[in-house]
């Protein structure tokens, strides 16, 4: 991107930012009047301590809080002829110049009600040309110090825009890899479960026919929540009963299920089908590879700010009886991919050896509940 584009996205953002554009009056007053009551106090003691005396105070308070509300009246209009004097003037000389003028003619406007102030409260003041050299320097401070907050008002508002643009595209982006890595697991399940009726046509016609048709029911589900990053838990947990239940009618009396929620998370919010992809694994690889009867259960319980899932399996995680550690294969890595992108670091998936002969695969999310989303 070259500078010139550079500058002029920036103008562009500090020019729409709404941000920059809303100043308080009331701030603006109360600091000037602040002020106002500083410069009568420093009058006072400069006054004191060059042994001249001080001039009543309701007058010294007169002078100076309307000298301060004069330019209080000034700051929005300062603040906006700083913005419109950047947008102008592209060229930096060209601005400074156009400050310059600026300024001179304000200097004049407030070198003059400052003069008319003090004789109309009968306040003892210098020769017109005196006090137009005498107050310049406070006057080229104050008039800095506006354009210069206004600036960075103006680019600190620009900033926060763009980051907050820049966090909304990164989560679109988020969103839409989200969806693209969901995508593939459809036909990914779909072709592995059309493989198991296939296989099961020959030898059991009728079995195969109640397979496919409890098949259509769980793609219709998928379907209906294609579009929804996360689901609720009891939803998920109820798509994956399904898909088992067709399992349990191909492996018969070798397949064992066996679920247990814990109440307070079956509202919970996790990825759409985060279980499918992982309880086939459990099954193709902790039950199929085995004559003996195996089983598949599934937990969920809440720790703190987290959700723990656990899928377990009677695999021993090696070699032909695999368990659940085809973590190279497309439902797993698929599924590592969603969860990195809807959580980043605050989610786990560990594979690993459970008590008792089984394997286990040990999902934690942030708990989060539906209604938490809804307010």
């Amino acid at each position: 991107m070259s500078m010139a584009t550079t500058h002029q996205s920036t103008s562009e953002e500090l020019r729409s930012s709404p941000i920059a554009r809303r100043v308080s009056f009331p701030i603006v007053f109360a600091v000037w009047t602040l002020f106002g009551l500083w410069s009568a106090q420093q009058t006072a003691l400069l006054s004191l301590t060059s042994g001249a005396g001080v001039e009543s105070w309701p007058r010294l308070l007169i002078v100076a809080f309307a000298s301060a509300w004069f330019w209080a009246l000034l700051t929005p209009a300062l603040m906006w002829n700083t913005r419109r004097l950047r947008e102008r003037f592209r060229s930096p000389l060209a601005g400074f110049a156009a400050h310059a003028l600026t300024f001179l003619i304000v200097h004049l406007i407030d070198v003059v009600f400052y003069a008319f102030l003090r004789e109309a409260a009968g306040s003892p003041t210098r020769p017109f040309r005196e006090l137009l050299f005498s107050v310049a320097s406070y006057n080229v401070l104050t008039y800095g110090v506006i354009v210069v907050v206004t600036m960075a008002l103006d680019y600190r508002s620009a900033l926060q825009d763009r980051l907050v643009r820049t966090a909304q595209v990164e989560a679109q982006l988020a969103i839409a890899q989200f969806h693209a890595l969901s995508a593939q697991l459809h036909p990914h399940f779909l072709f592995n479960s059309l493989n198991a009726i296939s296989a099961l046509i020959s030898k059991d016609s009728e079995r195969a026919e109640d397979m496919l048709a409890r098949l259509s029911e769980l793609l219709r589900s998928a379907i209906d929540t294609a579009g929804t990053p996360e689901v609720r838990l009891v939803d998920e947990v109820e798509f994956v009963r399904r898909y088992l239940e067709i399992e349990q009618m191909r492996y018969g009396d070798r397949l064992s299920v066996r679920i247990d929620l814990n109440d307070d998370t079956l509202d919970s919010l996790v990825p759409g089908m985060l279980l499918q992809p992982i309880v086939e694994n459990a099954v193709r690889h902790g039950v199929a590879p085995n004559p003996m009867p195996g089983g598949v259960h599934i937990t969920a319980e809440r720790l703190d700010s987290m959700l723990r899932i656990v899928v377990r399996d009677t695999g021993n995680g090696v070699g032909a009886n695999g368990g659940i550690t085809a973590a190279n294969g497309v439902g797993l890595r698929t599924t590592r991919a969603r969860l990195e992108k809807l959580y980043g670091p605050a989610h786990e998936l560990v594979l690993a050896k459970a008590p008792g002969g089984w394997f286990e695969a040990r999902v934690t999310l942030p708990f989060r509940r539906e209604v938490e989303t809804e307010r």
